[in-house]
């Protein structure tokens, strides 16, 4: 076990905790990496960073200055990329650690979920500015306005790309799920009131699966926008984020329960204890030696679950 790792069992896995050494670092967002290692972004601490599945981290500094480094994801230039809220940019990390920045038009946006599209550019959601944009692998920024509801802010949140070649979104705001065309066509379909909804994935069945963070659901939405919610297990509920595993199932984690949770296709949940205390499970992801990876915000941990052989294989 790594320096600085603690290990728990429960649930039918068992979680290790790897701490980070930059003190309040608050790690969120999170993804793999074309080098085999696991990437996560630090909110607090400006700074990008890795850990293999041994436990060894490496951190790299984001040039700006209060960037608030948020959501990271694979470009399809072999880079990684990363929405920096505070500082109102998309920054690009080599896997050698080299950091570019690019700026964001609108002033004070927020981005925050990003994804590769299937254009070859990066799509993110721009959480304060309400709109969709499109950066080139050069820098260049197209902006797509989200429709507001009245006067109620959509509040782009996460956003996928899918395998009918549009993205998916999710709005906080305003309860909905969007459809972008690479081409800008934008279309929305409407959940249970106040829903809010946030993370969101392509599930192994092809369609689109997401949390409700403020009802306590997981969502599916299928590509011509059929939608069926599944109520979670606790009544303290809150998924956050989403996502697809080698397992053929749908992992999230859940603010507030404190655990790990787990969905099917056919829209059974269980959960799983990863620790106790309050940890604040935020990002997740499968890792490459095909166990959980999730960070912890509040604990300043990096979580991994590493299923029992009975858990791994159950759908």
């Amino acid at each position: 076990m790594a320096s600085g790792a603690t290990a728990c069992g429960g649930g039918g896995g068992a979680a290790t905790h790897f701490a980070l050494r930059t003190k309040n670092s608050e790690p969120v967002g999170v993804t793999t990496g074309p080098d085999g290692k696991v990437w996560f972004t630090e909110f607090t601490a400006d700074r990008i960073a890795r850990i293999t599945t041994s436990g060894a981290v490496e951190e790299f500094p984001v040039p700006s200055i209060r960037a608030a480094p948020y959501a990271i994801a694979n470009g399809p230039d072999g880079n990684l990329w990363f929405t920096e809220f505070a500082a109102n940019k998309i920054g690009r990390i080599t896997p050698k650690g080299d950091i570019t920045e690019f700026a964001v038009p609108t002033p004070r946006s927020g981005p925050y979920g990003i994804t590769a599209g299937p254009d070859g550019s990066l799509w993110f959601a721009e959480h304060k500015g309400n709109k969709m944009a499109r950066m080139t692998l050069d820098g260049k920024v197209t902006e797509f306005p989200v429709p507001f509801v009245g006067s109620t802010a959509p509040v782009p949140f996460y956003v996928v790309a899918g395998p009918d070649g549009n993205l998916w979104f999710t709005e906080e705001g305003t309860s909905k799920i969007g459809r972008l065309t690479p081409a800008g066509v934008m279309a929305e379909f409407a959940l249970s009131a106040n829903s809010g909804p946030e993370g969101i994935a392509v599930g192994p069945d092809g369609n689109f699966w997401f949390t409700e963070k403020a009802t306590g659901k997981i969502g599916r939405i299928t590509p011509d926008g059929v939608i069926r919610e599944f109520p979670v297990a606790s009544k303290d509920s809150s998924p956050k984020s989403i996502m697809a595993a080698p397992d053929g199932n749908l992992w999230f984690t859940d603010l507030g329960t404190n655990r790990l949770g787990r969905i099917t296709p056919s829209g059974q949940v269980s959960d799983f204890n990863v620790g106790n205390g309050y940890r604040q499970l935020e990002g997740i992801v499968g890792g490459p030696d095909g166990n959980i990876w999730f960070t912890e915000t509040h604990a300043n941990t990096i979580g991994r679950l590493t299923l029992h052989r009975s858990e791994a294989q159950r759908n």
